[in-house]
């Protein structure tokens, strides 16, 4: 299923839109990836 989702944006903890999750996971994050499926029309995040 993720081989077929494209990869829209990749950010780095710190960035917007990884404030919370770094709250959550702390330093155990590397990246936050948004991959959307155009197929099934689905939008997923990656952490």
């Amino acid at each position: 299923m993720l081989k077929d989702m494209k990869t829209h944006s990749h950010l780095k903890p710190g960035q917007k839109g990884t404030i919370r999750l770094m709250e959550q996971y702390g330093e155990r994050l590397l990246c936050v990836r948004y991959r959307y499926d155009e197929k099934r029309q689905v939008r997923m995040k990656t952490v």
